[in-house]
This record gives C-alpha cells, sequence and structure tokens, in this order.
C-alpha cells in the first residue's frame, strides 16, 4: 500500500513539472511573437493644397480651353484646361481678344467667365479692362424727327435677297480623340478619327450649335473641338426644321 501511494505520488510530481515546462516554453514563444510583430498605423493622404488666390485676378474656365503659346491661333499649344478649373490672369491684349496667364500662356478671353474690371491691358499702360469697356460703350444721341419724303419706286430685284457667301472654313483644335461621322449624330456612320492636338477646318454647324461640319462633309461633336474664333453658317440637315 505505501509503495503504490509513493509511485501516485511521484507521477504528480512528474505531471506537474512536465505542465509547468510546457506552459512556460509556450508563453515564452508567444510572448516573442507577439513583441516582434509591430503595430502598422494606416498613413493619411496627404491632402490636396489649395491654391492661394488672394490679390490675383482670377477667372472660371467654362468651356474646354487651350493654352496657347502665344497670342495667335496658330501658336503652340502648352496645355488645355477643362470646364470648371480656375486661372490666374497677368493682363489682356488691347483689342480684348487674347488674356495672358501667370504662367505666360495665352488664351481667348472669351473661354473664360467675367474678366475682371482692374485687370490690366499689357500694351497699353495704365489701362484696364473697365477703361476700355467705357470706351466701347457709345453714347445714346437724340432721334431727329424724320422728315416725310415720297415713296420712292422700289424694283423688285432690290427685294430678292442678296446670297451669302461660303466661308472658306475656320480652323479649330481637337481637344480629344474623337469619331468623324457621316452625319450630326452618334447614330450615323464612322468615317474616320482625330486625335488630340490636331487641327480641322470647320465650315458649317448645326443650329443649336452641338455638331461642326468639316470641310470634307464629316461632322464632329462641338464639345470635342476649340471653340472656332468667327461665327460658322448654320447647315441644313434632312429631317431637322
Amino acid at each position: 500500500m505505501r509503495i503504490l501511494s509513493a509511485v501516485l505520488l511521484l507521477a504528480v510530481f512528474v505531471g506537474l513539472a512536465v505542465f509547468f515546462t510546457f506552459t512556460s516554453s509556450w508563453g515564452a514563444l508567444w510572448s516573442s511573437q507577439v513583441q516582434e510583430t509591430p503595430t502598422v498605423l494606416a498613413e493619411e493622404p496627404s491632402p490636396t493644397p489649395t491654391p492661394d488666390w488672394s490679390g490675383k485676378f482670377v477667372v472660371d474656365i467654362v468651356q474646354p480651353t487651350v493654352l496657347r503659346a502665344a497670342p495667335a491661333p496658330a501658336a503652340e499649344i502648352v496645355a488645355v484646361l477643362r470646364r470648371g478649373e480656375r486661372v490666374a490672369l497677368s493682363g489682356c491684349n488691347v483689342d480684348l481678344l487674347w488674356c495672358q496667364t501667370e504662367d505666360g500662356a495665352w488664351l481667348l478671353s472669351y473661354m473664360v467667365g467675367e474678366v475682371p474690371g482692374d485687370l490690366p491691358i499689357l500694351d497699353a499702360a495704365g489701362l484696364t479692362m473697365r477703361d476700355l469697356r467705357d470706351r466701347a460703350t457709345p453714347t445714346p444721341e437724340p432721334t431727329p424727327t424724320p422728315t416725310l419724303e415720297p415713296t420712292p419706286q422700289v424694283n423688285l430685284l432690290q427685294l430678292l435677297p442678296t446670297p451669302t457667301p461660303t466661308p472658306a472654313g475656320v480652323e479649330a483644335v481637337v481637344l480629344d480623340t474623337a469619331n468623324l461621322r457621316a452625319g450630326p449624330g452618334t447614330e450615323f456612320e464612322r468615317v474616320g478619327s482625330v486625335r488630340a492636338g490636331d487641327t480641322l477646318r470647320l465650315v458649317g454647324r448645326l443650329a443649336d450649335g452641338s455638331w461642326y461640319q468639316l470641310e470634307n462633309g464629316a461632322w464632329i461633336a462641338a464639345f470635342l473641338v476649340e471653340a472656332p474664333v468667327a461665327e460658322l453658317p448654320v447647315v441644313a440637315v434632312d429631317g431637322e426644321e
């Protein structure tokens, strides 16, 4: 009986020794794993810096606008601004057709929103946009009392409308890759394509200005090209009133 008790007691001590050894080894291993795994903190994205427009002549871009290296339609294209962007101007030329950005690029003045009245005129020292606008506003003159005269005899040929000569076309720059269509709409057959920066010659437009006709008869959507510097004639299309 004593021998059995001694065996049981020995078994208990051996079991405890094995248990503490096992738990201590795994505890040390788990602790090392936890300590070696660093906590990774998510990096917050850097906020986009807001331009400082204070003290500058800032205008809004109202339609896709081409920036050129000089105030001329054939000058090199240096950038393209999209609708809704803003740009700071340094001045405009005396005919108010071209304005220069602070970076030295040029754009057509009618491609932007309201131009500040204090914006200087680059080739006329001391003048501003407001000065030229005031000069361009004519002073109304009193209407003289008309003198009744006999009604002249009118030749019937004079009543016929004078035919308007067809313009040779207006050059415009393509703003984005585009398809050319056989008619003014995406339902018409594709007859070609152009790439951004290509120069096209426009000869007509739809009445609502949504499509332009090229000199070869093809059509392109108006928002894909730079706005022409001259008015284009309206082209009648079958089925359009």
